[in-house]
């Protein structure tokens, strides 16, 4: 198998990734080929350099990133002027 940290992934280390993705993107009725897709996919393959190496474990660290995300929006909040 080749090493992960190379940035290079075998057939079943793709296989693998791509089995995660598309199923957390199905679960979160996400388009696999949409930018927030796209953005999971990115995550996974970092997720599995990272040492993360099964599709539990991927799926799991979509979850996090998700929950993190969700917990810094406030809705409702006023906008943040981006030209300060």
């Amino acid at each position: 198998m080749t090493d992960p940290t190379n940035g290079i992934f075998d057939f079943q280390q793709m296989n693998v990734i791509r089995d995660a993705h598309r199923d957390w993107c199905a679960e979160q009725s996400i388009d696999v080929d949409s930018p927030v897709g796209r953005d999971a996919a990115t995550l996974m393959f970092e997720a599995y350099k990272a040492g993360k190496t099964t599709q539990a474990e991927l799926i799991e660290a979509c979850e996090a990133y998700a929950e993190q995300r969700r917990a810094n929006v406030r809705l409702g909040s006023p906008s943040i002027d981006s030209r300060s």
